[in-house]
């Protein structure tokens, strides 16, 4: 599924984004800062879900600018977008990664680094294209939806 068959709504948000993002998966979508282990690891993002729970989560590397955390966010959806196959990963390396999660689930995991050149292109372009979605739809939020004759519905 690409980035025009999602049916995304418009004026497009970082807000509206993830309800929308949720409600293609099917699930909750619980975003985070990366823990100091998964940085050392050399994570910027990681996309997990763990069999048996109604929630995925995204974790990025921690920046202080909007527009840096959104693109590592969109990039982890451009992923589930292309809704590729997830890599099982075991649970010694999941606990290293994110200890709070249970060690005896079957962990799936989206590691960013792990992945080949043309698939982290293509959930990078997938990721720009919401960016520019977001980007184009800015000025119809700041100056509201407006009707013929001016006035704001």
């Amino acid at each position: 599924m690409m980035v025009a068959e999602l049916g995304l709504p418009r004026p497009l948000t970082a807000e509206l984004l993830h309800r929308h993002m949720e409600t293609v998966r099917g699930k909750k979508i619980v975003i985070r800062s990366a823990t100091p282990r998964m940085l050392e690891a050399g994570l910027c993002g990681l996309w997990i879900a763990v069999a048996g729970e109604d929630f995925e989560r995204i974790y990025h590397a921690p920046t202080a600018s909007r527009v840096h955390r959104q693109q590592f966010i969109n990039h982890e959806y451009g992923h589930m977008i292309l809704n590729q196959e997830k890599e099982l990963l075991s649970a010694e390396r999941i606990a290293l990664l994110a200890p709070l999660i249970p060690l005896d689930a079957i962990a799936h995991a989206l590691a960013r680094s792990r992945f080949t050149d043309e698939q982290e292109a293509l959930a990078e372009a997938i990721g720009d294209q919401l960016a520019l979605i977001m980007l184009s739809d800015g000025p119809k939020i700041a100056l509201g939806l407006r009707t013929g004759f001016g006035q704001v519905l």
